[in-house]
């Protein structure tokens, strides 16, 4: 008996101890889910009345081509009938970090294609560029410049004007971004009878995904800005559309354009855009 109880109080010991080494411990792991990344978005600034603050990275090229149509009450149409239409070759170049320059001529097509003071055909050659000089990381919002000129190519075509425009970008964790602008512009030469020589105005719009890899976009915007010409009310339009990555060389994109003053001379109906964009690299 004597020799049983060490043997009963040294299982008793040794029980709590297999019991805690029988115990299963369990480790519950939270899945994080990472979003998928967004594709860098460019707006392609022939759709819309605003521009976005997204330089094309160095050594890219955009080759775009853009078609127009607008339809304006009868005094402010450019030819026989209400309805004009555009073609518009652009070059945009990436030329070094945070800055693109650009280049277009449009051409003015059919029945209703006069220019103020030309002909049918090519119009005034257009060129400037577009600077980034604050990104998000550091200010909260992408900050850049845009200067551009008209050069007078077109025939019967004067004077050099010029537009400077500051542009604010903020993309949110919605993956929509908001973009404000403002610009002043001087027109010069006198292709437009009348013609106001400080001209101003302001846009504000949005973008966003339309599907879960970003690559279609929906596009929403209005402008305010004044008349071309003095003893016209401001200018008011609506532009709202989408534009598609195709591809990492392809974008396509279209835009329909409302004008909010009826009976404003100078600004059109209806419109809509379309443009597509080739890329090269070098």
């Amino acid at each position: 008996m004597k020799r049983l109880l060490p043997i009963v109080c040294a299982l008793a010991l040794a029980l709590p101890v297999m019991g805690q080494e029988s115990e299963k411990t369990t480790v519950t792991t939270k899945e994080t889910k990472v979003a998928p990344e967004k594709a860098d978005f460019d707006l392609l600034g022939e759709l819309w009345s605003m521009q976005d603050a997204t330089p094309l990275p160095p050594g890219q090229v955009d080759l775009r081509f853009t078609t127009q149509w607008i339809t304006a009450n009868a005094p402010a149409n450019r030819g026989d009938s209400n309805d004009d239409f555009i073609f518009t070759p652009s070059l945009v170049w990436g030329a070094v970090e945070g800055v693109e320059a650009f280049l277009n001529v449009p051409i003015w097509m059919g029945d209703s294609g006069n220019i103020p003071g030309q002909e049918d055909g090519q119009a005034d050659t257009y060129a400037g560029f577009l600077w980034r000089f604050l990104e998000q990381e550091d200010s909260g919002s992408d900050w850049a410049v845009q200067a551009s000129g008209r050069f007078p190519t077109g025939c019967n075509s004067n004077g050099i004007d010029g537009e400077l425009r500051l542009i604010i970008s903020n993309e949110y964790d919605s993956g929509i971004r908001s973009h404000l602008n403002g610009f002043v512009y001087t027109s010069n030469g006198d292709n437009v009878e009348n013609n106001r020589h400080f001209q101003w105005g302001a846009v504000v719009g949005l973008d966003g995904d339309l599907n879960e890899d970003g690559t279609v976009r929906w596009v929403l915007d209005y402008i305010n800005r004044s008349s071309t010409e003095y003893g016209h009310d401001n200018i008011n339009l609506v532009d709202v559309g989408w534009q598609w990555k195709l591809a990492d060389s392809q974008n396509l994109g279209m835009s329909f354009q409302v004008g909010v003053d009826h009976g404003n001379d100078e600004a059109p109906n209806f419109g809509a855009t379309m443009t597509y964009s080739w890329s090269l690299t070098y």
